[in-house]
C-alpha cells in the first residue's frame, strides 16, 4: 500500500499478480497429481522461462557511430572509446601517421550488426579496420582470438577488413605496436593512401 494516500502502487500490483499466477501453478499441479501424472514435460517456452525466472533483461549495447558516413575508411572499435583517454590519444596518433584525421574516418562501437552491416552495404567504404577482439570476432563471425586473424585481410559484404590490435591494448603492451603498424600499413596499401590525403 501507497502509505500517502492509501492505494496499491504498481509493484505491489505486479508481486500480486505473480502469486496470483503461482496459486494457479500449484492448483494445476496438485490437479495432474489427482490424475495420477507423476511428471510432465514441458515445451522450450516454459523452459525458457524457468531458465530466465528473476534474471534481469538487460537492454542490448547502443550503438554508436561519428564521422562522415561516406568515409572511405571505417574503424569498428571494440570497446567503444572512440577518441577517449589515452587509447583514443594514441589512435588519433595512429591515424596521423597514416595520413588521415579523426574527422576523415568512420568510426562505430560494436554493438549491433545489423546497423554495421547496413552502413558497408550502403556505403562501401575502401576497407574497415577492426580494432580489438570483439570487433574481429563479430564481423569474422567466430570465437577466433584476434591473434589467429590479425595481419591478413578478409571479406564482409565485398568490403576488406583488417582486424588489428586496439588501442587500449597498444597502451598496455607498447610491444604491439610494430604488429598495429604492419597491420595499418596493409590498410594503407589497400586504400590507396598516400602523404596527399587528409
Amino acid at each position: 500500500m501507497d502509505i500517502f494516500n492509501g492505494k496499491a502502487t504498481q509493484d505491489s500490483d505486479c508481486g500480486h499478480g505473480v502469486v496470483q499466477a503461482l496459486h494457479a501453478l500449484s492448483g494445476f499441479l496438485k490437479f495432474q497429481k489427482s490424475l495420477g501424472n507423476r511428471s510432465m514435460t514441458l515445451g522450450q517456452d516454459a523452459m525458457h522461462i524457468l531458465d530466465t525466472w528473476g534474471t534481469p533483461s538487460w537492454p542490448p549495447p547502443f550503438f554508436a557511430a561519428r564521422g562522415p558516413e561516406d568515409a572511405r575508411i571505417v574503424l569498428v572499435d571494440s570497446e567503444g572509446t572512440f577518441f577517449n583517454g589515452d587509447p583514443g590519444s594514441l589512435l588519433v596518433k595512429m591515424l596521423s601517421a597514416m595520413h588521415l584525421a579523426p574527422s576523415g574516418v568512420y568510426i562505430c562501437n560494436a554493438a549491433d550488426t545489423a546497423l554495421l552491416t547496413r552502413h558497408i552495404v550502403t556505403h562501401k567504404p575502401l576497407v574497415v579496420v577492426a580494432l580489438g577482439e570483439q570487433a574481429c570476432q563479430m564481423m569474422n563471425g567466430t570465437a577466433d582470438p584476434l591473434a589467429k586473424i590479425r595481419g591478413n585481410f578478409f571479406q564482409y559484404h565485398g568490403v576488406p577488413v583488417m582486424a588489428t590490435h586496439h588501442p587500449s591494448a597498444l597502451v598496455k603492451t607498447p610491444a604491439l605496436k610494430r604488429q598495429a603498424w604492419d597491420d595499418l600499413k596493409q590498410v594503407m596499401a589497400c586504400a590507396g593512401l598516400d602523404r596527399h590525403d587528409s
